[in-house]
């Protein structure tokens, strides 16, 4: 025991907790015998990954029975990430570490590296950016199972293991190494304002302002965080005022339907119109006319 806690010291002042999950992983036997505990892991017959990509979205997804499921994401313009949403809210957030576990039939060494992650309370208690994530989907990728040890919130006598299976996951990975290297470079910043032009008198999209939007509303259902989708309907001087008006509210109805048709909820969606009361270039020049007959799009994320 004592060479156990040499090997530990350089954790104390990290708390109680860092010395005791030390303790327990590099002394199997004290940890049987003091702990109970609890694995969340597919079984090898139930294990499964999925593949799901688009140039806004990079998807691979495995279920934890009883537990959540687990996600390695990248949308379009950020980083590699990682989270599992489970199906019952942590009740506390609490510390916990992540490993390596060998699998029975796999005769590598698991990396010794542990890093330390903090376990949120809600409905998504594991969040990692893009270091932890791609050192966790590295060892997948390895055949090691990625292991989240921690006490268990409830009664700190037991351990709680939310484990990551390797088992059918080689597959969706190559899929989704596929989908990064083709992963448009288009984000959030590049697409939050958005616009389309009309021909003169017309409110039907033609195919470049359709090419721009299909692009639009899958960046739109593959970031969650996008709550509102503001659109604006805009018409140039030429024309009755009133007629323009009436003109932009078809062309920002125009936009949210075609948005609406790619499935973004119409919930997330409002519309205003302006008629030539806002022009994106003050001339009377057939340039700046064409660009003020317009729909401007904004994306709004939720805090």
């Amino acid at each position: 025991m004592s060479s156990v806690l040499s090997r530990c010291s350089h954790l104390t002042l990290r708390g109680l907790y860092l010395a005791l999950a030390c303790l327990f992983s590099s002394s199997p036997t004290f940890a049987a015998e003091s702990l109970e505990a609890e694995i969340y892991m597919a079984q090898v017959h139930e294990s499964e990954w999925a593949f799901k990509g688009s140039p806004a979205l990079c998807e691979l997804e495995h279920e934890i029975p009883q537990f959540g499921h687990a996600r390695f994401q990248r949308l379009a313009g950020e980083s590699l990430s990682f989270r599992i949403d489970t199906y019952q809210p942590i009740p506390e957030k609490i510390e916990g570490v992540l490993r390596e576990v060998s699998p029975e039939w796999e005769h590598n060494d698991p990396d010794p590296l542990e890093q330390m992650v903090v376990i949120k309370s809600g409905q998504r208690p594991v969040a990692l950016d893009r270091r932890p994530a791609g050192w966790l989907l590295s060892s997948l990728a390895k055949g090691q199972i990625g292991s989240f040890d921690l006490l268990d919130w409830n009664d700190s006598r037991k351990q709680v293991h939310i484990r990551l299976s390797p088992v059918k996951f080689q597959r969706p990975y190559r899929e989704f190494k596929q989908c990064l290297k083709k992963q448009s470079g288009s984000g959030f910043e590049a697409l939050r304002r958005t616009t389309v032009n009309f021909a003169l008198d017309v409110h039907e999209l033609d195919a470049e302002a359709q090419e721009i939007l299909e692009d639009l509303a899958d960046y739109i259902a593959a970031d969650d965080r996008v709550s509102t989708v503001r659109i604006s309907g805009h018409a140039d001087d030429q024309g009755k005022p009133r007629y323009n008006l009436r003109l932009s509210a078809k062309r920002a109805k125009r936009v949210s339907e075609f948005l609406a048709g790619k499935g973004i909820e119409l919930s997330r969606i409002s519309t205003r119109h302006y008629g030539e009361s806002r022009p994106k270039i003050r001339k009377r020049t057939e340039v700046a006319r064409a660009a003020n007959r317009r729909a401007e799009i904004e994306l709004v994320r939720g805090k």
